[in-house]
C-alpha cells in the first residue's frame, strides 16, 4: 500500500509537465539579493490521493501526510487530506507547519481491537506560524496520531497535531514567499514583512496577498510598531488583474484612511507579481482619485520616492587603504579621501557626510566629518576587554554598534552621530556579538551572535520600550542551514549577503540569505579567504580577500556586467553608505 501511494504521488508530479523540485537555493554568480523563489514559476503541485480500502494505520498516516502537503480544494483547505479523518470538518490547520529535514520510519502501537497510535519523529529545520512568519529552529520533534476503525472497518484519524508536517521540498513546492509592506514607526520608509503564502492556484495568490496586507503585519513585526494605512474593518471586496492592471476594490471602511499611503502599500506589495504593472483603487465598487496620481491608474513610478531599497542607484564604495586612511574606490583604483581619520572598519552615513570607524584595538568608535576629518564624537568601551563591532548607520543619521566581551554584550546608539546612548532593552546582553547591521528602515537589526557555541545569524526588531527608550528584541534565527557566520551585510531590504559555513563545508563561503527563511543560495566568490563583506541595493558586492599563505588583504568587487571579480591590492574593509 505504501509503495502504491508514493508511486501515485510521484507519477502525478511527473505527469504535470513538472520541473524537478529544488533541493535548496540556487548558485548565484555573486550578485546577491535576488528573489528567493520566482513567484511566477509554473504552478507545480502533487495531486493528492485519498485513502484506499483496507489501508493499515501506518499507510493512513503516511497518506495523510503526503496529501496534506497539497493545498487542494477551492480555498486551499486540504480537501483530500481531510478524507483520512474520522471528522472531515474538524481540522483546519491553515499554514502553521513544522518544516523537517529528516523523518524517521513511523512507529505503531495497537491500543485495542479497533484503535491504534502512530508516531512520527524526526529533525525539524523550523516552523511556519499561522500568520506565515518563518522561524528557524533546528530540533527534534514528535507528532502523535490516534486512529480508530469506522463502521466499515476502515482506519481513520481521530486525533492529530494542529500543524502540518512538511519537508523542505514540500514547502518549496507548495508556498511562495512574498513581502507585505508597512511603514516604519516614525518615517515614510517601507518595511518588508516576508510571509509564506500557500500556492492554492496561480490566480488565488494575488487575492491572498492583498488580504494578508490589509490584515496587518505578522505578530513578530507588529511588535516593532510598524504602521498600516488601512482603517480597522477594511476588507477586500474583489481583485481583478487584466492587461497588467490590478483593480483593487476595498470595502467602505477604507474611506476613512489615507488614499496615498494605502496605495503605496498596495502598489509595492502587488508589484512582486509579474502580471501587475499598474493599479486602480476602488472603494465600495467606485473608482477613487488618489492625490498626486495623474489619471485613474497608478504604478510604482508614482511612488518611486518610497522604494524600500532607496533609489536603487549604484552607491559610492569606500575602503581602508594600506596606510590606514579612508579611500574611495572607482572603476580602476582606490584613492585617498581628503580626511585625517584612520578608517578601521569604516561606515559611511547615507548622506555621505560622516564616517564612523574603529581604532585598531576595536575599543573606540570615532565619528568624524567625511571631508576634513573634524571629530564629532568618540565612544570608548566601558567593559574590560570590550571590543566594538563595525559600526552601522540607519537612514535617520544614527550610528549603531555593539560592545562585546567573551561573556556578553551591550548595544549603543550614537544619535545624530554625536550623542552616545546605551540601549537598555538589549535582548542579547548575555551573548557575545560579532556583527550588527541595521536595516535602512531602522526597524530591523541583523546580527551574528554566539549561541550554544556557534555564531548564528539572527534578525531582531528595533523599537521603543514602554519607558520611551530604545530597545532591540525579538531576535529570531532565519536559517538552519548556516552553521556559523563571519560577516554579513544588507544586500536588499529583505536579503543578507553572508560570509559563513554550512554543515559539511567548514570553509567560509558567500551566501545570499533571505530574511524570510527561504533557502539560502551559495554565491561564487573571488577565491581565497573572505573576511568581510558589504553590499547595497543596485551596487556590486564587495569583499575583503586574504590569499592563503599571504597576509596581504585585497578588496574584491564583483563586475555585475561580466560576472567577474576585480581585486585591488593593499585595500581592506570595504563600505557602502549605511
Amino acid at each position: 500500500m505504501r509503495f502504491r501511494l508514493l508511486a501515485v504521488a510521484l507519477l502525478t508530479l511527473l505527469a504535470g509537465g513538472c520541473v524537478g523540485v529544488p533541493q535548496g537555493g540556487r548558485v548565484l554568480s555573486g550578485n546577491a539579493g535576488g528573489t528567493e523563489q520566482p513567484v511566477d514559476d509554473p504552478f507545480v503541485g502533487i495531486i493528492p490521493v485519498g485513502p484506499a480500502r483496507d489501508w493499515s494505520p501506518i499507510a493512513i498516516v503516511e497518506g495523510f501526510r503526503t496529501a496534506s502537503s497539497s493545498f487542494d480544494g477551492p480555498n486551499g483547505d486540504h480537501q483530500v487530506a481531510r478524507s483520512y479523518l474520522a471528522c472531515v470538518s474538524c481540522w483546519r490547520p491553515g499554514v502553521a507547519s513544522i518544516v523537517y529535514s529528516r523523518l524517521d520510519p513511523p512507529s505503531y502501537e495497537q491500543d485495542g481491537p479497533n484503535r491504534a497510535t502512530v508516531t512520527l519523529q524526526g529533525t525539524q529545520l523550523g516552523q511556519i506560524g499561522a500568520d506565515g512568519q518563518y522561524i528557524a529552529d533546528a530540533r527534534d520533534f514528535k507528532q502523535v496520531f490516534h486512529l480508530r476503525q469506522d463502521a466499515q472497518r476502515q482506519w481513520r484519524i481521530t486525533d492529530l497535531p494542529s500543524e502540518l508536517l512538511l519537508s523542505r521540498d514540500d514547502v518549496t513546492r507548495a508556498f511562495r514567499t512574498l513581502d507585505l509592506y508597512f511603514f516604519a514607526p516614525d518615517s515614510q520608509m517601507l518595511v518588508p514583512n516576508p510571509v509564506f503564502i500557500p500556492l492554492v492556484s496561480r490566480s488565488w495568490l494575488p487575492t491572498q496577498l492583498v488580504k494578508q496586507l490589509i490584515g496587518g503585519p505578522t505578530t513578530w513585526l507588529k511588535s516593532a510598531l510598524v504602521r498600516s494605512a488601512f482603517p480597522a474593518g477594511t476588507r477586500l471586496r474583489g481583485l481583478r488583474i487584466n492587461g497588467g492592471v490590478a483593480t483593487v476594490d476595498l470595502t467602505r471602511q477604507a474611506r476613512a484612511g489615507d488614499l496615498n499611503t494605502m496605495s503605496i502599500q498596495l502598489m509595492w506589495t502587488l508589484r512582486q507579481l509579474r502580471e501587475v504593472q499598474r493599479m486602480e483603487l476602488r472603494i465600495d465598487g467606485k473608482p477613487v482619485d488618489v492625490p498626486g496620481v495623474s489619471g485613474a491608474l497608478q504604478s510604482t513610478r508614482d511612488w518611486a520616492a518610497y522604494n524600500p531599497n532607496g533609489g536603487g542607484e549604484p552607491q559610492p564604495a569606500y575602503v581602508r587603504l594600506a596606510d590606514g586612511r579612508l579611500g574611495r574606490l572607482d572603476a580602476a583604483r582606490a584613492s585617498a579621501v581628503p580626511t585625517k581619520v584612520q578608517a578601521g572598519h569604516p561606515a559611511i552615513s547615507y548622506d555621505d557626510r560622516q564616517v564612523a570607524s574603529l581604532n585598531d584595538a576595536a575599543d573606540t568608535v570615532t565619528v568624524t566629518d567625511l571631508i576634513g576629518g573634524a571629530v564629532r564624537t568618540t565612544l570608548r568601551a566601558n567593559a574590560k576587554d570590550g571590543r566594538f563591532t563595525p559600526p552601522s548607520w540607519d537612514s535617520r543619521g544614527n550610528v549603531w554598534v555593539v560592545e562585546s566581551t567573551k561573556t556578553g554584550s551591550q548595544l549603543w546608539v550614537i544619535e545624530g552621530g554625536t550623542r552616545s546612548v546605551a540601549v537598555d532593552g538589549w535582548a542579547l546582553a548575555q551573548y557575545p556579538v560579532k556583527a550588527l547591521r541595521i536595516a535602512r528602515d531602522g526597524t530591523r537589526a541583523a546580527v551574528i551572535v554566539k549561541v550554544d557555541g556557534r555564531w548564528q545569524v539572527q534578525l531582531g526588531r528595533v523599537d521603543r520600550a514602554p519607558s520611551g527608550g530604545l530597545q532591540a528584541e525579538g531576535f529570531i534565527s532565519i536559517s538552519s542551514e548556516l552553521q556559523s557566520a563571519i560577516d554579513l551585510a544588507w544586500s536588499t531590504t529583505d536579503h543578507l549577503a553572508v560570509v559563513g559555513m554550512t554543515q559539511g563545508n567548514p570553509s567560509p563561503s558567500l551566501f545570499d540569505v533571505p530574511v524570510s527563511g527561504a533557502p539560502i543560495s551559495p554565491m561564487i566568490g573571488p577565491g581565497g579567504e573572505i573576511t568581510t563583506i558589504t553590499a547595497s541595493p543596485g551596487s556590486p558586492l564587495l569583499v575583503t580577500q586574504r590569499i592563503s599563505g599571504d597576509k596581504t588583504l585585497n578588496v574584491c568587487r564583483l563586475s555585475v556586467q561580466y560576472d567577474e571579480w576585480k581585486c585591488f591590492n593593499g585595500t581592506s574593509n570595504p563600505a557602502y553608505p549605511g
